[in-house]
């Protein structure tokens, strides 16, 4: 595959995720049309660190940071429906093995993007605790090593399933406060990308 075709991949992956929040706004807004008040649609922004999105595979990995952000629509009762978009990066020495001609230190670039239903539970002190999952997908680039024969940056893509875990409490009327956390699984063979760091949510 070509650069061009990376960068192809990039922006579908971005406008899938657009394309689903677009879904989930005008859910929201046609519900909102009809008077039923129990359901409510919110917007979170997430940042933090980042780790190799396989354990098995990178060598001599290095932590990183990700950013995202998170499209939800609460249900009547304790669930809710998410979608969510996340960029991480994170970086490895692919040189250690018995390979020649690799750097020795490469950076990888991951796009996520993922749909989960969550299950809402109250922890008591205004704390709550969200836990989800479903089904979604990864494109990882490789800025930094290149095919033999074409000479183009590398890039990989798969299935992701995301358990996600998220603490938080009242941000007054507006929204919440609190940590996002999570672990991404490629079944049958990968598991990684965890990641955690502090989020912020309005409600609207």
């Amino acid at each position: 595959m070509n650069e061009s075709g990376t960068y192809v991949h990039i922006i579908f992956t971005v406008f899938t995720f657009v394309k689903s929040s677009l879904f989930l706004l005008v859910l929201w807004v046609g519900i909102g049309v009809t008077g039923v008040q129990a359901q409510q649609y919110s917007i979170a922004a997430q940042a933090g660190m980042f780790t190799p999105i396989d354990y098995g595979r990178y060598e001599a990995a290095r932590l990183g940071y990700f950013t995202g952000l998170s499209f939800d629509y609460r249900l009547p009762g304790k669930l809710s429906l998410g979608s969510h978009y996340q960029y991480g990066t994170f970086s490895y020495a692919p040189n250690t093995g018995s390979q020649t001609g690799l750097p020795d230190n490469s950076s990888v670039q991951v796009h996520l993007i993922y749909w989960t239903l969550q299950r809402h539970f109250s922890l008591g002190g205004d704390w709550h605790l969200a836990v989800g999952s479903g089904p979604g997908f990864f494109l990882a680039s490789y800025p930094d090593e290149r095919d033999g024969q074409t000479g183009l940056p590398l890039f990989s893509r798969d299935f992701s399933m995301p358990i996600l875990l998220n603490l938080s409490k009242p941000l007054g009327n507006v929204g919440t406060i609190g940590v996002k956390s999570g672990l991404f699984f490629t079944p049958f063979y990968a598991i990684g990308g965890f990641h955690l760091g502090p989020e912020i949510r309005f409600h609207f």
